[in-house]
């Protein structure tokens, strides 16, 4: 949540520091001359970027839950084994 309203925040900075210094009218003009669709493909790009760095924190997540799964089930039978091999040691 935090990191989002910073992203937030910056962008408004920066659009503010450029509405200052009157780069923002030199820049519309530039992207003025663009064709139509070149704004839909730069935001699919943008789009897909954003997925993609989502995707991978998601799979991190998930691949983590499975380390510590496996971790578990290791330990357990650590564990057990020690547990036999007192009771053999005992017997």
């Amino acid at each position: 949540m935090r990191k989002g309203v910073l992203i937030i925040l910056g962008f408004l900075f920066i659009l503010s520091v450029l509405q200052l210094t009157e780069i923002s009218s030199t820049l519309s003009g530039f992207f003025s001359s663009f064709p139509w669709w070149l704004y839909f493909v730069l935001a699919g790009i943008i789009y897909s970027g954003y997925k993609t760095m989502q995707l991978t924190a998601e799979e991190r997540k998930v691949d983590q839950i499975h380390i510590e799964e496996e971790g578990r089930v290791y330990v357990e039978r650590m564990e057990d084994e020690r547990k036999r091999r007192k009771q053999a040691t005992d017997n």
